[in-house]
């Protein structure tokens, strides 16, 4: 006669699959230690290094502390940044240029020539250093006083040159502001915190999205459409990797051991101080920030897929986050304990350590399984804890199989069959590739169209124009631009350096036209309607010039 305890033992594996299947998507997803939502769009995202204060900007600046309580909000601001202790805080927006105290007094305010386009305060707050839409860069005291003003434009007496403007994407100081590195569409330039010229790398580095410099300013991060650089203060190449599309995010750890790259390929590839790529991650859309820790143990990246990622030094993903939205900006304390990450309309802060509350003798592994739904926006992290005591005593052979030991089967076997399943379901979408519409059609239309052969064809920039969609409008006539190269060349273009150097004799011209089209496609705030006109104008007027 069968006991009722070997008919409970012979029901749990049914049991145990009816509650895994009960269990509902994500429930296992890491939660916040806070979140808190804004009305207006963000534009930049700050954390001191040891996790006390959060900066924001956009249609108000906001300052809150470590755990989301907000501790006072002001002005609109385009740009900003913070000391490490968050007693100093610099905002600007438009020409205006404002270095608040930590409760929020006003210093010191000044107006530029110029509208501002980026800025970078040291971390003991001595120094600001300001870019302007022109090209020039204007490095400050604490106290408001200019020290120097540097021009990163073309001599206007080279006859050589026909372009003298310098697009400035970037701005990144070392520890305590001692250097300061400055990337534009001209190219790279180190200077002292005083603004004394160190070194130049022109016409190097077209179409520069991003720098970054290490605490010590021996190591130089330079990204690009064509690939990420790495130099030594003297302005030596240590090493460069090509990509096959634009870098969009960079980060450098403080020692210089670290150099994170994401890109528009869905791609994270973290790399040494000698170049080599030591892990590669693939996420679900574009790469839109990174963060490393000082030593380069712990690694946050928000991608447009709505997740940010937390990784190990070793690339293993930690934890992720949903948002509502792209996250647009992440951001870690310096020993990588706590992080932030942010949307459009929501700012949220976690921990990264992972508590153990089990007794002893158990100790608890987490272990951490990305699994990319059918959707290829849409990744999903499942962790899933595992008790292992440190001894595990002979089963009893008429007892069978133990619980814990079969539920860790059911859910190692669930998961590795799922993500088997959802990797054939991905590889089968179909792939996405522009093609030309309409060769026949002449280089002076006024229409710039774009098709991208998926299941619903994208609209024209003007189509994104009349619905207020200038950003958008403008990225569509950016990207038609390349396809324009390649059909006239017949060069295969990736990116705007092939643009670039399938076209010797365009070469300034469509530099401009990119260099504005990064600048209206991914603006703080949308583009005027005119600024987009002007650049389909240059559009058209490069395309009847390469005939």
């Amino acid at each position: 006669m069968v006991s009722a305890t070997a008919t409970a033992r012979g029901m749990a594996p049914l049991w145990i699959c009816l509650l895994l299947a009960c269990l509902p998507a994500g429930v296992l997803a890491e939660e916040p230690l806070w979140n808190l939502s804004v009305p207006s769009a963000i534009g930049e995202l700050t954390m001191t290094p040891d996790g006390s204060y959060v900066l924001t900007n956009g249609e108000r600046l906001c300052f809150l502390t470590g755990n989301g309580t907000v501790l006072w909000t002001e002005c609109s601001a385009e740009m900003t940044d913070c000391s490490a202790d968050g007693r100093s805080i610099a905002a600007a927006r438009g020409q205006q240029l404002t270095l608040f105290a930590r409760n929020a007094t006003v210093l010191w305010r000044d107006d530029l020539d110029s509208d501002t386009v980026d800025l970078a305060l040291s971390s003991d707050g001595t120094r600001l250093v300001v870019a302007d839409l022109p090209g020039r860069v204007h490095f400050f005291n604490a106290d408001g006083t200019l020290r120097a003003t540097v021009d990163t434009r073309g001599d206007p007496d080279d006859d050589e040159k026909n372009d003298h403007r310098s697009w400035i994407s970037d701005i990144a100081l070392s520890e305590k502001g001692t250097y300061a590195a400055v990337i534009s569409s001209r190219g790279l330039f180190y200077y002292t915190g005083n603004g004394r010229k160190l070194w130049a790398h022109e016409d190097e580095l077209e179409g520069g999205t991003a720098v970054a410099v290490s605490g010590t300013g021996d190591e130089i991060a330079a990204a690009s459409d064509a690939g990420v650089r790495l130099l030594n203060r003297t302005g030596a190449l240590l090493w460069e990797y090509k990509s096959h599309r634009p870098v969009t995010a960079l980060a450098l750890s403080s020692n210089g051991s670290r150099v994170l790259a994401g890109s528009q390929d869905n791609t994270l590839i973290c790399f040494d101080r000698g170049g080599e790529q030591l892990w590669t991650f693939t996420a679900g859309g574009w790469i839109r920030d990174v963060a490393v820790s000082e030593n380069g143990s712990h690694v946050l990246a928000g991608s447009m897929d709505g997740q940010a990622y937390l990784f190990d030094g070793e690339g293993q993903v930690l934890k992720t986050y949903p948002l509502d939205g792209w996250v647009d900006h992440v951001a870690l304390t310096a020993d990588g304990t706590a992080g932030v990450a942010a949307s459009s309309h929501e700012i949220i802060g976690f921990s990264t350590t992972v508590p153990v509350s089990l007794p002893a003798p158990a100790a608890e592994v987490q272990t951490t399984t990305v699994i990319t739904t059918a959707s290829p926006t849409t990744p999903t992290a499942v962790a899933t804890t595992t008790a292992v005591p440190t001894a595990v005593p002979a089963p009893d052979p008429k007892e069978g199989v133990g619980l814990p030991l079969l539920l860790v089967g059911l859910l190692i076997g669930g998961v590795v069959l799922g993500a088997g399943y959802l990797h054939r379901r991905r590889s089968s979408l179909p792939e996405v590739r522009v093609v030309e519409e309409g060769s026949e059609r002449s280089a002076s239309s006024t229409e710039i169209p774009l098709v991208l052969e998926e299941e619903e064809p994208v609209a024209s920039w003007e189509a994104f124009m009349e619905q207020g969609k200038t950003r958008e409008a403008a990225q569509i006539i950016s990207q038609q631009m390349l396809v324009l190269v390649g059909v006239r060349t017949g060069a295969h273009i990736f990116t705007t350096a092939d643009a670039l150097d399938a076209c010797p004799g365009q070469r300034h011209d469509l530099a401009a036209f990119f260099a504005a089209a990064d600048r209206l496609g991914y603006a703080l705030e949308p583009p005027d309607v005119r600024e987009v006109e002007a650049l389909a104008a240059a559009y058209l007027h490069i395309a009847e010039r390469m005939g």
